[in-house]
């Protein structure tokens, strides 16, 4: 028996607090899980000598493996089987690249036109092909701005569920919105279409956010996005509130947090989540002097969410507690695409009307000659990677942003915020164990 080369154990609070990158788990441990550590160290382990529960749940914790198991093997065998995985169909469509938003950081373009009748011909005989071994199907509905392009969203959406159950597949959508544009009957077509909720952005309170997000017709977008939320709410679909974070709006958090409990009828069931402002693109390198790094924003993360939990907001715990991810995002998963209104697919969102960054054209595209863009990005291993290769957390980290890495300075991995806060999130959870406990 040996010891996981991804475990942390972290004294904190007269409490030794043991956590496993692999399996995520985290226990506050006594001195008989130390012993059973120490004396695989020393060399003296017997499992006689402790308690059959103890050495089950420490096998089960991913604290102690088998001698044999080679545990970078396990990770890449278990990113394969995910990766490679064609049980579940991921596409994000961008109906539009046009937007009726200005906003200061947007990494986009925004070339007129919408989705035209024979590329959504295309794209439903490119999701038929995807989904003949498929079980689950899920679609994002991303932009430019989605709405913008309504009788595209709808008329798709009626398209692919009545693909779905001629094949009983699964199927959920969701849309990404800055809502400046949705209005009641979009209500009822959500609900009729299965798009379960959507993401709004509010970027401060109104004098902060509105010189931030103002649309094009330069109006104010602040109490209207309020409403929307409420009109998602009240009619029991999902609503998320995005918070785009940098140097500028960091300081109004709480105005922003107050104002929507204030205005928002079922504020409790709000979902609120942080970004974090990056120059992705040459379009957005003006606001790069506003822009914390991974490091940075690393720290600012557990205050920020411990605030959504103090005003009584609904926060996503794993946008916080670090779970294994397999592969970092749709970028290196295989059957996972992103499609623009020309039917060129990319593998990253970020890559949305950059034709240089395009794998194909749904018109055309084909398993047998995958193009190489595609296969590059599907390829991308961190486990290889030398800066990878030895890190204890690779699990939960994987490398980083593959498109951060191949835009670096140094053509190195660019390290996650986990790495830089791995330790304050642990003591955090252990908080709130202990005060579950207390009470």
């Amino acid at each position: 028996m040996k010891l996981s080369r991804f475990n942390f154990l972290k004294d904190f609070d007269n409490a030794t607090i043991f956590f496993n990158s692999f399996t995520c788990a985290l226990a506050v441990v006594d001195k008989e899980f130390l012993r059973v550590v120490k004396d695989i160290q020393n060399g003296s382990y017997n499992e006689e000598n402790y308690s059959a529960t103890l050495i089950s749940d420490m096998k089960e914790s991913g604290c102690i493996i088998e001698d044999s198991v080679d545990e970078l093997n396990r990770l890449e065998f278990f990113r394969n089987v995910a990766k490679y995985d064609l049980t579940s169909f991921a596409l994000t469509v961008a109906p539009t690249l046009d937007c009726n938003f200005r906003c200061k950081y947007c990494f986009e373009k925004h070339p007129k036109g919408i989705m035209s009748e024979e590329i959504q011909n295309s794209l439903m005989e490119f999701t038929e092909k995807k989904l003949s071994s498929a079980k689950n199907f899920s679609v994002t509905w991303y932009g430019g701005e989605p709405l913008m392009a309504k009788k595209v969203i709808f008329n798709l959406s009626e398209r692919f569920l009545e693909l779905c159950e001629k094949n009983s597949i699964t199927y959920d959508a969701f849309i990404i919105t800055n809502a400046d544009l949705m209005d009641k009957s979009d209500i009822e077509n959500f609900k009729k279409y299965k798009i379960l909720g959507a993401q709004i952005t509010i970027d401060g309170p109104k004098e902060i956010h509105d010189s931030r997000r103002r649309n094009i017709k330069n109006e104010s977008t602040f109490d209207r996005l309020i409403d929307r939320l409420n009109d998602l709410l009240n009619n029991d679909l999902t609503a998320i509130c995005r918070i785009n974070i940098d140097k500028e709006n960091i300081h109004c958090v709480d105005e922003l947090l107050e104002t929507l409990r204030n205005k928002i009828a079922k504020y409790s069931d709000l979902k609120i989540d942080f970004g974090q402002v990056t120059p992705f693109t040459d379009i957005c390198k003006s606001i790069e002097g506003s822009c914390y790094d991974n490091e940075q924003y690393a720290d600012m993360m557990l205050p920020l969410y411990a605030k959504v939990q103090q005003f009584g907001f609904e926060v996503n715990k794993m946008s916080v507690y670090p779970s294994p991810r397999m592969n970092f995002c749709s970028y290196d998963y295989a059957n996972s695409f992103v499609v623009d209104h020309h039917g060129e697919l990319y593998r990253c969102w970020n890559h949305v009307g950059n034709i240089r960054k395009s794998c194909g054209n749904v018109k055309n595209f084909t398993d047998n000659g995958l193009d190489s863009n595609y296969i590059a990005a599907i390829q991308w291993n961190p486990i290889r990677h030398e800066k990878c290769h030895d890190c204890k957390i690779l699990p939960i980290c994987m490398g980083g942003c593959p498109d951060a890495m191949k835009t670096s300075e140094d053509g190195q991995p660019v390290c996650g915020t986990v790495k830089y806060n791995l330790d304050k999130v642990i003591e955090y959870y252990y908080e709130q164990l202990k005060g579950e406990v207390d009470a």
